[in-house]
């Protein structure tokens, strides 16, 4: 009996999971980075959401696609239902993905500045050095005033960027590949594009989780990826820049606030709008 593969039945939803990331994206209410007494808020709603999303959409592609295998590494699966069914496991956290991504660059696009807060100036290359200089204790090393987004995220964002946009395309020339018919020539290149982007966003992603979750330095910074908000003194240490530019725009909102509902961090959607002249998360 032939294996109902999702991918078949449902092509079209690949399509339409960008659509609606970008149109969730327009409907969003942003709010701006602002400190509230002894917290600052570093992620908003909408910014937690195209994270997460996103995150466990790229995490379990990697899995189930580790699983069907890869031109370069073997598959884990060994009869026509089970790849029929990581398959589908596949198709299911693409749409995730496909929603992540680009409900992300929906609002990038929105706010064109955001783009800017990731990518590397010229101090990368220095900055970096002294930043893991300095945790390592070199002495000759001094620690940088850090914008927002370390100079070390902000190269390793490129990598992202490359990976995900090649994953991106060449995997909807595979699904595209179910509806119509493609050149086999053609589709043996994207399968090998898909496979090293694949793996490539894998390195990215370890390192991004070893650097984000596992180190006890990054802790505080996970947790504001689930709260939005990391403490004061703790942004003053790490993003010194960052906090400066605040105080400079007067992005301060008095007395803090213990339930993050009273402020609309805690919704998705927050109902504060964007205010002018002051950089969005």
């Amino acid at each position: 009996m032939q294996e109902t593969l999702l991918f078949d039945q449902f092509t079209w939803l690949v399509f339409a999971a960008p659509f609606l990331g970008l149109l969730v994206a327009g409907l969003s209410k942003r709010q701006d980075p602002v400190i509230r007494g002894n917290r600052i808020l570093r992620h908003d709603g909408p910014a937690r959401v195209s994270h997460w999303t996103h995150a466990l959409g790229t995490a379990l592609l990697l899995v189930s696609g580790i699983i069907l295998g890869t031109r370069f590494t073997p598959a884990f699966v060994t009869t026509d239902a089970s790849t029929a069914l990581w398959f589908n496991v596949h198709f299911v956290f693409a749409l995730l993905f496909l929603f992540g991504t680009f409900y992300w660059l929906g609002n990038t696009i929105i706010s064109r500045w955001r783009f800017g807060e990731h990518m590397p100036t010229k101090n990368a290359i220095t900055y970096t050095l002294n930043h893991y200089g300095s945790l390592l204790g070199v002495k000759k090393c001094t620690y940088p005033k850090e914008a927002k987004y370390f100079e070390s995220e902000r190269m390793a964002f490129i990598l992202a960027i490359v990976a995900t946009v090649a994953v991106l395309v060449s995997g909807l020339f595979k699904v595209l590949a179910h509806a119509i018919a493609l050149p086999e020539g053609f589709m043996n290149a994207i399968t090998w594009i898909h496979d090293i982007s694949a793996a490539l966003m894998l390195l990215f992603f370890l390192a991004h989780v070893f650097f984000g979750a596992i180190l006890p330095v990054s802790w505080k910074t996970l947790k504001s990826m689930f709260t939005g908000y990391l403490p004061l003194d703790h942004a003053k240490h790490e993003h010194a820049a960052w906090v400066e530019e605040l105080e400079e725009k007067g992005a301060i909102e008095g007395a803090d606030e213990t339930n993050d509902e009273k402020d609309g961090a805690g919704a998705p959607f927050a109902a504060q709008g964007r205010k002018e002249g002051i950089d969005h998360v």
